[in-house]
C-alpha cells in the first residue's frame, strides 16, 4: 500500500487528483502580455495532466449564472487592462437559477428601505431594460398586480406601497375594489391590489448568453472554460506580497484529469454551491453583510396555461406575500418572453425546500447536504421555526390539485385541465448564525488555507500556511432574489468591494 502511495504522488506521477497542469501558467506572447515574476516562477510547475492552455488570469469569475457573466462583464468595463477567466462547472451559462425562474423584472417594492437589495433592484431594473434596449433583446413592460383577498391584506399591500416609493419604484397605484383591478386584469378576484406598471417580463438566460458572447469577442483580454468544477483554491506564494491562487478543478462527476487555472484574484459567484466555494477559500478576513452559515435550496415547481388559455393574464398577477412564512412571493401568473421555451403563461412557483444542493426532482436525496443544513449554526433553528411551513409548500410541492387551489384564489375560473406541466428551478438562500432566512447581499473575502512556496513548486506539495497579506479570494455568499433582476447593479457593488479589498 505505501508503495501504492509513493507512486500516486510521485513528481512524475500523471493521475488527476493531485496534479498540476503547466498549461494553465504560461503567458501568451502573441498577445503581447508581458511576464511578470509571478508568472516566470508558475514556469516550474509540473505536468501531471495533458493541458494546452498557458495563461495566468488577472481574475478568474468562478460562477456562469447571471450573476458571475455580469460581474466579469463589469471588471473588463472599469478595468480593461486586466485579463478575466470565466469558469463554469456546466456546459453552458445559465443553467440554473439564471435559467429557470418566473423572468420578472422586479421594480424593487418587496424590499425594506435601507437594505441593499433595496437599492440594486431598482437600479438593476433600469440598467438591465436598457442593456436589452440596446441589444435588441426580447422583454416587455407588462406591469404586475399583487392582489389581497382579506382584510389583512390591506395593510400588507399599503406596506409594499411604502416601500416601493421609499426605494424610488415609479407609478406605483393602491387599487382598493375589485372593479379597480378587473379593469386591469378581468379575470382577477381580489379586494384590493397594488399595481405596478413599471414591472416587467425578460429572459434572463438570453441576456447571460449575449453578455458572455459581447465578453468573447475580445479573445485577448477574456476566455471562458465550460464543465470545469473547481475543487479547491491554493495559494501561491512566490515573493512578500506576491500571491496568486491556484484553482483545482475537473470536469463535474468525474474523477479526471484534473485542470489547474491560476488567478492573481478570484471572485466566486457559486449560487447553489456557494457554501461549498467558500468552504475550499480559506480564512474569511473580511466580510460585506450578515455572517452566511449555511445556503438552503427551494425547489420552484411550475406549471403552465395550454395555449388556448395563454391570454387570460397580460401582466403578473401575484398574491399578497404572507408576512408569516417568509419563504417566497407565492404562487402566481406570469407571461413569458423565453427564447427556448417559446412565449407561454406559467404559474408558480412553489417554494419547497430541497434535500439536494440541486434539488430539481423531490424525490432525491443528497445526505452531505441535508446534514449540512441540519446542522450548521442556525440551520437547525431556521428548520424548527419554520416546520409548519416547510411541511405545506412540500405538499403544495407534491400535489397538483394544492398547486392549483393556490393559484384559484387569484383567478378562480382556471381549470385542471386548462394547466400542463412546466419546468422547475432551485433558489438558493443564505441562513444568518441566528436561524433567520437572509434577503440581502453578502460577501466574504478570504486568503487560502494552504500555500505553495517556490521551493515546493516542482514537487507540489502544499503546505498548511495561509497567505498572510491581503485577500485573494472574494466570494458571494447570498444573493438573494431579486438577483437576476438586479445582476448588473450587484456586479458594481462586488467589483466596488473587490478594488478596495484587493488594491486594483
Amino acid at each position: 500500500m505505501a508503495a501504492i502511495f509513493a507512486k500516486l504522488f510521485a513528481g512524475t506521477c500523471t493521475v488527476g487528483f493531485l496534479g498540476v497542469s503547466a498549461g494553465a501558467i504560461k503567458y501568451r506572447r502573441e498577445f503581447g502580455y508581458m511576464p511578470t515574476d509571478l508568472e516566470s516562477t508558475l514556469h516550474a510547475f509540473s505536468t501531471f495532466s495533458h493541458d494546452s492552455r498557458r495563461d495566468i488570469y488577472d481574475v478568474a469569475v468562478v460562477g456562469g449564472g447571471i450573476v458571475g457573466v455580469a460581474t466579469a462583464r463589469e471588471i473588463r468595463a472599469k478595468y480593461p487592462n486586466k485579463r478575466v477567466i470565466l469558469i463554469e462547472k456546466e456546459a453552458d451559462v445559465a443553467q440554473h437559477q439564471s435559467g429557470h425562474n418566473s423572468g420578472c423584472i422586479h421594480a424593487g417594492m418587496f424590499y425594506t428601505p435601507g437594505s441593499t437589495m433595496a437599492r440594486l433592484c431598482p437600479r438593476g431594473h433600469d440598467l438591465i431594460i436598457e442593456y436589452c434596449k440596446k441589444h435588441k433583446l426580447p422583454y416587455e413592460m407588462c406591469g404586475k398586480l399583487i392582489v389581497g383577498d382579506k382584510a389583512a391584506d390591506v395593510a400588507v399591500v399599503e406596506k409594499l406601497y411604502n416601500n416601493g416609493v421609499a426605494n424610488g419604484v415609479k407609478d406605483l397605484q393602491v387599487l382598493r375594489s375589485q372593479e379597480e383591478i378587473q379593469k386591469i386584469e378581468p379575470l382577477v378576484r381580489g379586494e384590493i391590489a397594488l399595481w405596478s406598471p413599471q414591472t416587467g417580463i425578460i429572459d434572463f438566460a438570453e441576456v447571460t448568453r449575449h453578455m458572455l458572447k459581447e465578453l468573447s469577442a475580445n479573445v485577448k483580454m477574456f476566455a471562458s472554460q465550460f464543465q470545469f468544477e473547481a475543487q479547491d483554491y491554493i495559494g501561491v506564494e512566490t515573493a512578500p506580497n506576491q500571491q496568486a491562487v491556484l484553482i483545482r478543478g475537473r470536469e463535474s462527476g468525474h474523477l479526471g484529469p484534473e485542470k489547474t487555472i491560476v488567478a492573481k484574484n478570484v471572485v466566486t459567484c457559486c449560487g447553489l454551491s456557494n457554501d461549498v466555494a467558500a468552504k475550499h477559500s480559506g480564512n474569511v478576513v473580511a466580510r460585506v453583510g450578515k455572517r452566511i452559515t449555511q445556503t438552503y435550496g427551494f425547489r420552484g415547481r411550475y406549471f403552465q396555461l395550454i395555449p388556448e388559455k395563454r391570454d387570460i393574464v397580460k401582466a403578473h398577477v401575484y398574491p399578497v406575500p404572507d408576512p408569516t412564512k417568509g419563504l417566497s412571493v407565492g404562487i402566481h401568473f406570469t407571461p413569458t418572453c423565453d427564447v427556448r421555451r417559446g412565449r407561454q403563461t406559467i404559474i408558480g412557483p412553489g417554494s419547497a425546500l430541497v434535500f439536494d444542493r440541486y434539488g430539481y426532482n423531490p424525490y432525491f436525496m443528497d445526505l452531505e447536504y441535508v446534514m449540512g443544513c441540519a446542522f450548521s449554526k442556525g440551520g437547525w433553528i431556521s428548520l424548527w421555526r419554520n416546520i409548519g411551513t416547510l411541511v405545506e409548500t412540500y405538499y403544495i410541492d407534491l400535489s397538483k390539485s394544492a398547486f392549483l387551489r393556490q393559484a384559484q384564489r387569484l383567478i378562480p375560473s382556471v381549470e385542471m385541465k386548462d394547466v400542463e406541466e412546466s419546468f422547475c428551478g432551485v433558489m438558493g438562500l443564505g441562513v444568518n448564525e441566528d436561524g433567520t432566512l437572509n434577503y440581502d447581499l453578502s460577501l466574504e473575502f478570504a486568503c487560502p488555507r494552504k500555500t505553495v512556496a517556490v521551493e515546493d513548486l516542482k514537487t507540489f506539495k502544499p503546505i498548511d500556511k495561509a497567505v498572510e497579506n491581503s485577500p485573494l479570494i472574494l466570494n458571494v455568499r447570498n444573493a438573494p432574489s431579486p438577483a437576476a433582476t438586479s445582476a448588473m447593479s450587484i456586479a458594481e457593488d462586488i467589483v466596488s468591494h473587490a478594488s478596495k479589498q484587493f488594491s486594483w
